[in-house]
């Protein structure tokens, strides 16, 4: 049977609160953000050396090849009934999806105006195509919503939730991460999802090829971004970044799907063994890019992986004095996997030998 927007009753919700959440969402560290950046820095950075590559990129980028698969006509209502449980898993996943993707666009909208403002016009080009993008995920996915009887004020929300500062070289680095690991999600369950199409309960599935594509062009932006900025790729700094962000975004994936696992299993998928395949690929790609990544050949960031996942599971279920205690030891066990080896890639760089100095750990947080 299928399930209509008008089965259900429209939960229209009022984001005029500061930081007043949508449903199926609660404030915590994994809780999709806003953000904003070193716009004017942004706006210095140096093309000539990756003018080619650039070029190549603006130009597939404007060509916008998957504009004709995203219908804004086509039906996203549910193909089956779901049970109540799994009804809110779906729309969970929805609720979190919707708010990263508009925060992408707002990030891209608001450094496109910068860049074109301060003179820098092809890089602002660029960024206009990403938040192109970015809008029209967000579109589908709230259209998807509506279609379960929610409605989103993404406007009022992205404009009155606080938005979180990132110097443009935690920019770079995340973003690149984001829509690397992104493209390997929707990748992974689309070709699960074609391999079993009884467990597609939603037409929205069906996009998740043009939309993986979407997201592997993007990290290639990044890539180029990456290859232009003199000194965040080398030596000290470069290889404390790639360990700071790879792991923080493996770590935030792993919990992600933890705490989601749930959906994942309402698609027929391992929560686990998605999550470990997930962050292999990301890993592997990440060598285009980074000058470091994680050595996961061995078992010891997988058996951390697992333990980390029992940690967490713990300290969210604890009470009274016990949760401090259960806190240090899931604390203890993600700073164990920080310190575990990497290996040099052989990533194309353009910037100049950086030799190091101690001003180089200031810069990590700083940005000079």
């Amino acid at each position: 049977m299928t399930a209509t927007a008008s089965s259900s009753p429209k939960l229209r919700v009022d984001t005029r609160g500061t930081n007043e959440l949508p449903p199926h969402l609660d404030e915590n560290l994994l809780t999709p953000r806003f953000y904003v950046t070193e716009f004017k820095k942004a706006a210095k950075t140096e093309l000539t050396d990756a003018r080619e590559e650039f070029e190549a990129m603006l130009s597939e980028m404007k060509a916008d090849y998957n504009c004709t698969h995203f219908d804004r006509k086509a039906s996203l209502d549910r193909l089956q009934e779901l049970p109540q449980k799994a009804k809110e898993t779906y729309e969970s996943y929805l609720v979190r999806s919707v708010i990263s993707e508009f925060s992408g666009f707002l990030l891209f909208k608001e450094i496109s105006n910068r860049l074109k403002k301060e003179g820098n016009r092809d890089l602002g080009k660029l960024f206009q195509f990403l938040a192109r993008d970015e809008a029209r995920h967000a579109g589908f996915l709230s259209r998807a919503l509506v279609a379960e009887g929610i409605e989103v004020d993404l406007p009022h929300l992205g404009g009155k939730r606080a938005a979180t500062w990132f110097p443009i070289s935690w920019v770079i680095y995340s973003v690149y991460l984001s829509e690397k690991i992104g493209y390997w999600r929707y990748i992974l369950m689309d070709r699960h999802l074609k391999a079993n199409p009884d467990q597609a309960f939603a037409p929205l599935f069906d996009f998740f090829e043009p939309w993986c594509q979407d997201e592997n062009r993007h990290g290639d932006c990044f890539t180029v971004m990456m290859r232009c900025w003199p000194g965040i790729t080398k030596g000290f700094r470069g290889k404390l970044l790639s360990r700071f962000f790879l792991w923080s975004v493996f770590l935030t994936h792993t919990l992600t799907v933890c705490e989601r696992g749930e959906f994942y299993e309402l698609l027929g998928i391992d929560p686990k063994e998605f999550d470990e395949e997930v962050i292999k690929r990301t890993n592997h790609t990440s060598k285009n890019a980074f000058p470091w990544v994680f050595n996961l050949d061995d078992n010891k960031f997988w058996d951390l992986r697992n333990k980390i996942i029992e940690s967490f599971r713990a300290f969210v279920g604890a009470k009274g004095l016990t949760k401090p205690v259960k806190f240090v030891k899931f604390a203890t066990l993600i700073f164990k996997q920080f310190a575990l080896p990497m290996e040099k890639t052989n990533a194309l760089r353009y910037d100049k030998d950086v030799n190091f100095t101690g001003q180089d750990i200031l810069n990590f947080w700083t940005d000079k």
